[in-house]
């Protein structure tokens, strides 16, 4: 394969999921109409809420109404579960992961109402009372913001937001009282068909006798129609019989009254909890206090950390625990167990009351921490998606341990530890925001935990900084935090994180137009790499083309880059490609086809346009696409193929509204400017956009080609006769290009600047600028410039004393 050649694929789309939604953990009864009523109205209302006591069956109801729903919601049907959740401030992160949105922004509900803006979803949102106040707010933007969005939601009292359809779920049909029946005319009604099917789970051959259906009907009664309590009940059919299990609950609940509702059933399922907990062994009970301290699915080995059990003896004791319906249970492969949400809270009300909560806490976190220190241990040894998949369910738990390692005292170092073990699980699932804030207060704890100058402060502040960079853009808070983790990368001689820290740190660099500074710090990079670790070669060499082409040495930059995409391996299922944040087979493609394009390859360079596009899609990673689409909207513009810049802008505009990745909106901003002005030369909207544009680039301190932005500005202005604007801003690029060393624009900068002095009425001075512009070329090897150049010289020697009207940037392409 010729030098730098590289061959264009499609990737193949991954099957598209529609939906999260988890299986039914048992078998519905008695609930078809409400089902088929419900399926109805999510259809049509935007906004249903299923209302209830605990344990009445809301979610159950609830899954299987969004199961008959996949086909009205073209876009998907999605689970979220704020059972785990204590912090109300999260909600909107926990819906975007659920639909799957990747955001690199502080705002994340603004990028999810952007998301779902066309799209026609369901959003199921269970368990949503202890959370009302921040789930209220944010459900009503995105109804008012995203009018396909339709929300089922569960909770124990409406949400109270204007539109909203409340259903009330009642218990399960019981038997009237006072009226005898046979056991076939009992089963008839759902409560004592849910009593004799799970007594049958529980005591193989159970069948309902005619003798035992009045008290089945009366346990059904007592019980309110409340599923998960007769399910409690029917577990220890096998322990007192049908009668004696009337007895044991008529002692219980004699005093509860015979009419409840609302708060009385709540109260009714509690007494039946706790006359459940109440029967169980010692060891049992204790077991089941424990686990209460993980907020969502766990598995026998932290079971058994947290309760300070053998796993043997916990694996049998939760299986016991599942049969009894105190949990619930998957057995895919390994199980895994979950408390109701109702039981948990029931359970840390015991915990706290057997004066155990802070020694499980401290188990709990230790657990969480050594189970994520794992994760971040198998991070690079199996696939990206994969490894998401395996170690995704630690977040709950993570973010309960860093809850109580912050409010406990005495737990800086373990908070620490688990911030530290975190930040890859954050970085996986792009949860910038949360993982800024958990940062921050880790970092502001280093000095009580004796941490300042380890390890562990060295991995806060690389995180820290790389939390904000395509968030906020390069400013005086990313300098800071890499500058503090470099410091500590040679002090602790830790070579791969120094090699981390002194690449961000060129990329900080020449983002702001530090380009020699930049090429300084990458030269120190591959000095370092090329004795210590090889593999990071690549990485570094990628930047320095980008250092090289902003500096003019464009011909060394094709020829580097060219050797990279002749030898790089091109595999996008290896997590290991994030090292360095994104990945760097995009990155080769994407400089290559800019220093193709300006030593005069166009043809090459506009080939490799479309395979830049495939390796951003095949890298399933948004920052990686978003470099290819940045890129590719400039050649594009560059190449004059309007249309492709316009979608690729298009494409990029989207990636930064679902996404946050605010360091691009600069580059959707200029294009749509500079394309309207190409379009249009008389247009004062475009010359609005591109000043609107500039103001972004400076905002984000994003000063890489702003000489160039500029430049392009400058001739729109002085085409629409804004003489005096547009020279000054030419000057103002001048400038800054001399300032950073800005040499690959500089013979289009001095085209401009002859533009301006042709139409001021001085030929000469511009046959001067595009002289020196020609001379430039030769020594940068920016051909590709030269074509226009000569057509605006002999425009202006051809007719010295007139106003030429050169071709704008890139209408004209390039020299082949």
């Amino acid at each position: 394969m010729p030098s730098g050649q590289v061959i264009p694929f499609t990737p193949a789309e991954p099957p598209r999921t529609r939906h999260n939604l988890p299986p039914l953990a048992t078998r519905m009864v008695g609930r078809a109409e409400v089902i088929g009523m419900l399926a109805q109205a999510v259809g049509v209302a935007r906004l249903v809420s299923i209302v209830g006591a605990g344990g009445i069956g809301k979610t159950t109801v609830a899954l299987a109404v969004a199961g008959r729903s996949l086909e009205a919601f073209p876009d998907g049907v999605w689970f979220v579960d704020f059972a785990p959740l204590r912090d109300g401030a999260l909600v909107p992160h926990a819906i975007a992961s659920a639909t799957g949105l990747v955001v690199h922004a502080g705002d994340v509900l603004a990028a999810l109402c952007r998301s779902l803006r066309a799209r026609r979803v369901l959003l199921l949102l269970d368990n949503c009372e202890h959370l009302a106040p921040a789930i209220a707010p944010c459900v009503a933007r995105l109804l008012e913001e995203a009018p396909g969005v339709h929300v089922l939601a569960t909770s124990r009292a409406a949400l109270r937001i204007g539109g909203e359809q409340a259903h009330r779920l009642a218990g399960l049909a019981c038997p009237p009282e006072g009226v005898a029946l046979t056991a076939a005319q009992a089963l008839d009604y759902a409560a004592v068909a849910l009593f004799a099917e799970r007594a049958r789970d529980r005591a193989e051959g159970f069948v309902l006798a005619d003798d035992d259906a009045a008290a089945a009907a009366d346990i059904c009664r007592r019980l309110d129609g409340i599923a998960l309590a007769i399910e409690l009940a029917a577990m220890r059919v096998d322990s007192f019989g049908v009668q004696g299990l009337q007895s044991q609950l008529g002692d219980r609940f004699r005093l509860l009254g015979s009419r409840r509702a609302g708060l009385e059933r709540h109260r009714t399922l509690l007494a039946t909890l706790d006359w459940s907990y109440g029967l169980l062994p010692a060891a049992e009970a204790a077991l089941l206090r424990a686990i209460a301290v993980f907020p969502g699915a766990f598995r026998i080995d932290g079971a058994a950390r947290v309760a300070g059990l053998p796993a043997d003896a916990a694996r049998a004791m939760l299986a016991e625990l599942a049969a009894k319906s105190l949990l619930s249970g998957e057995a895919d492969g390994e199980p895994v167990y979950r408390a109701l949400e109702t039981t948990r809270v029931h359970c840390l009300d015991k915990l706290a009351l057997a004066g155990e909560e802070q020694t499980v806490r401290q188990r709990h976190a230790a657990h969480v921490c050594a189970a994520v220190q794992q994760a971040a241990a198998a991070w690079g040894e199996r696939p990206s998606r994969e490894w998401g998949a395996a170690y995704g369910g630690l977040l709950d738990d993570l973010r309960a341990a860093l809850a109580w390692t912050q409010s406990a005292a005495g737990q800086s170092r373990l908070q620490i530890d688990l911030t530290a073990a975190g930040i890859l699980l954050w970085n996986h699932f792009s949860l910038t925001d949360e993982s800024r804030g958990h940062l921050a207060g880790a970092i502001a704890r280093l000095d009580a935990a004796g941490c300042t100058g380890t390890v562990a402060d060295m991995h806060l502040h690389f995180a820290l900084a790389g939390a904000i960079l395509y968030t906020c853009g390069t400013g005086p808070e990313v300098r800071a935090a890499i500058g503090r983790a470099l410091a500590l990368s040679e002090r602790l001689a830790d070579t791969d994180f120094r090699l981390r820290c002194l690449r961000l740190t060129s990329t900080i660099e020449l983002f702001s137009g530090e380009h020699d500074a930049g090429m300084r710090t990458l030269a120190t990079f591959l000095s370092i790499a090329s004795t210590d670790d090889p593999s990071a070669l690549a990485e570094g060499e990628t930047h320095l083309g980008v250092g090289e082409i902003f500096t003019g040495r464009l011909l060394d930059a094709r020829r580097r880059m060219e050797r990279l995409a002749a030898q790089q391996a091109q595999d996008f299922n290896d997590a290991r490609f994030v090292r360095f944040q994104y990945s760097n087979s995009v990155n080769i493609l994407v400089v290559l086809s800019h220093a193709q394009w300006l030593t005069g390859q166009t043809a090459q360079a506009a080939d490799m346009a479309q395979t830049i596009l495939a390796y951003g899609r095949a890298a399933n990673h948004e920052l990686s696409l978003s470099i290819a689409l940045a890129w590719n909207c400039l050649l594009f513009f560059w190449l004059g193929q309007d249309d492709a810049c316009a979608h690729h802008t298009a494409m990029l505009d989207e990636l930064v509204e679902q996404h946050g990745i605010v360091t691009w909106r600069p580059i959707v901003t200029f294009c749509r400017g500079a394309l309207a002005v190409r379009g249009t030369p008389d247009s004062l909207a475009g010359i609005d956009e591109m000043v609107r544009a500039i103001a972004q680039f400076r905002a984000t301190g994003h000063r890489a080609r702003l000489p160039y932005y500029l430049a392009v500005l400058a001739e729109a202005l002085g085409r629409q006769g804004r003489l005096h604007e547009a020279a000054a801003t030419l000057d103002d690029a001048l400038a800054l290009a001399a300032v950073q060393n800005e040499q690959w624009c500089m013979p289009e900068l001095l085209r401009i600047q002859a533009f301006l002095a042709t139409a001021r009425g001085e030929p000469e001075a511009a046959q001067a600028l595009l002289r020196h512009a020609i001379a430039l070329t030769e020594q940068t090897g920016g051909v590709s410039w030269q074509r226009r150049i000569h057509e605006d010289l002999a425009a202006v020697t051809a007719q010295p004393a007139a106003p030429s009207s050169p071709q704008p940037p890139g209408s004209g392409g390039g020299a082949d």
